[in-house]
């Protein structure tokens, strides 16, 4: 029998079984390398403004004015160590600021309303009369104060002078509070798409 005749017909065959492996193998090369790449859809916006409320935060303690961290939705809290009420630190931008550090530091100081105080439980008291005993001043800075005259400021340059206090916020937290930013822009418009892919198409009116 002669097997030339045949030859090219089982190349062809060969080559179209070899043919037929490389596209199954690309396939699913295609197919994982797919599920590997697969981006995961963006946490949803309460997760995003959750962890955004307890970014780490700076306090200081009313008196002796020690630094403590801790979660930015805590609130008023007692220091352990010192026992003395902890506030939220503000940080005074005005330019003329007696306070501001020799390399342009802001001065950073706290609210403390006297109403407040430290209970011998470690809690936080409230009591209206304590308020009696706040010092009448100009601006929430007391720095500033020093080189302001209540007596002669007007209430709108009190609201002027308030407006160059703002809350500090720790070099980290601002720099994980800007990728939330990011993470929730991607959220919305992971939103927006999905609402786009899923709303019904409306026919004409019958």
């Amino acid at each position: 029998m002669n097997t030339t005749l045949h030859q090219p017909a089982r190349l062809f065959s060969a080559a179209c079984l070899v043919g037929g492996w490389l596209v199954v193998m690309l396939l699913l090369g295609g197919l994982l390398g797919c599920s590997q790449t697969a981006v995961p859809p963006p946490r949803t916006r309460d997760q995003i403004f959750a962890e955004r409320l307890n970014l780490p935060a700076l306090y200081l303690t009313a008196k002796t004015h020690k630094q403590v961290v801790a979660p930015g939705s805590k609130g008023l809290f007692v220091d352990e160590a010192t026992g003395e009420v902890c506030w939220r630190a503000l940080a005074c931008r005005a330019p003329n600021c007696p306070g501001r550090g020799a390399s342009g530091e802001p001065y950073l100081f706290t609210e403390n309303d006297l109403s407040y105080f430290a209970k011998p439980d470690n809690s936080v008291g409230f009591d209206p009369k304590r308020a009696k005993q706040q010092p009448k001043q100009v601006d929430l800075c007391p720095k500033c104060n020093e080189i302001l005259d209540p007596a002669t400021e007007t209430p709108t340059q009190g609201v002027q002078h308030s407006q160059w206090v703002q809350a500090y916020v720790l070099p980290e937290s601002l720099a994980r509070s800007q990728s939330l930013d990011a993470e929730l822009r991607r959220r919305v418009t992971f939103d927006r798409q999905h609402q786009m892919q899923t709303t019904p198409v409306k026919g004409p009116p019958e």
